[in-house]
């Protein structure tokens, strides 16, 4: 079992968080997840109000762990989101696509936990000022809404963490134990996945996206709205490919978001892999197999566990203990 301080201050069995995803992320796999040991993520973005108050009811009638939900703060939904996130004093709320300041004391003051997605240390700064719990690094690795400026995750969590006392959660292309082993290494104390929930057995998304997910290579991946401000991973397909037909043209952004409206609608819900938004990471290239929840986890964290001892076989020999052979085999230390 691994604990850091994310297993604390969340009240999880795993330092493992689920992204939040629009369309995908409801209160059925959020549950699930909360009941594996990690913390799992109701997405607020496309939720109407009474859909939001209904999932953070139905999820505590089948869970009683912590769970998060999640807000875009650059949508006009989010100051609603908030106020019905604080009425029904959820656990956690995860912040993201803006200023923590914003919504901060009004979370804090109800009691709840509050984590803050950042892309760059400038956000790291803002929120020791703010007095969130926790920060989500998330390097342009990472599916869906990414760093307009691209740091990798490898460089980003240990700029973060060398700004903040706060403990800070990895996200962006980690989809198994080496990633955790990795992300701990940095000096991170949790990770954030998106992607690899996708390829779950339980998760609520179309077979077709799955499959996408399954079948996609390393290079499967691209970036899309680099000339509108609002940048997307996804997997490419006829859709990816006009939107950056769309940008060399110089089409105004207004013109973009009006022909991908409905898009990621169009994926998740009803599996058109041609002209839907296939948001997923870099990570995609790395799965390989869909499976339950609860099995995964485990095996992260297992695997993470086990990374983590084989480092020792790089420790020179200690003298008097063994010869150099005896020393680069023993995994336990």
């Amino acid at each position: 079992m691994l604990e850091t301080r994310i297993n604390e201050i969340l009240g999880i069995r795993h330092p493992i968080l689920q992204g939040g995803m629009a369309w995908i992320s409801g209160w059925e796999m959020a549950a699930l997840v909360c009941e594996a040991g990690g913390l799992g993520t109701i997405a607020a973005a496309t939720m109407e109000p009474q859909e939001l108050i209904e999932s953070i009811r139905r999820i505590r009638g089948v869970t009683d762990k912590p769970f998060a939900v999640n807000i875009p703060l650059r949508l006009p939904s989010a100051r609603q989101a908030v106020e019905i996130a604080t009425n029904e004093q959820v656990p956690v709320v995860v912040s993201s696509a803006g200023d923590p300041m914003l919504h901060a004391e009004k979370i804090k003051r109800r009691g709840i936990k509050l984590f803050q997605v950042v892309f760059s240390v400038d956000m790291a700064k803002r929120c020791n000022q703010s007095g969130v719990d926790g920060i989500i690094a998330m390097g342009a690795e990472g599916g869906g809404n990414i760093s307009p400026a691209e740091i990798s995750t490898l460089v980003l969590v240990r700029e973060v963490v060398q700004e903040t006392d706060l403990p800070v959660v990895a996200a962006g292309g980690i989809c198994d134990g080496k990633g955790l082993a990795a992300a701990l290494a940095l000096g991170a104390e949790g990770i954030q996945m998106g992607t690899r929930f996708l390829a779950t057995r339980e998760a609520t998304v179309h077979q077709n996206y799955k499959q996408a997910i399954l079948d996609a290579a390393d290079t499967d991946t691209v970036m899309t709205g680099r000339t509108t401000g609002l940048q997307f991973r996804v997997r490419k397909n006829l859709l990816a490919g006009k939107i950056l037909e769309m940008e060399r043209e110089g089409r105004p952004r207004a013109e973009i978001d009006a022909f991908t409206i409905g898009s990621l609608r169009k994926a998740a819900i009803e599996g058109d892999t041609a002209w839907g938004s296939l948001m997923m990471g870099q990570a995609a290239g790395m799965i390989r197999e869909i499976r339950p929840v609860a099995e995964m986890l485990d095996q992260i964290v297992s695997s993470a566990l086990d990374e983590i001892k084989s480092l020792g076989r790089f420790l020179p020999p200690t003298s008097g203990k063994g010869s150099f052979e005896e020393n680069k085999n023993d995994t336990r230390r």
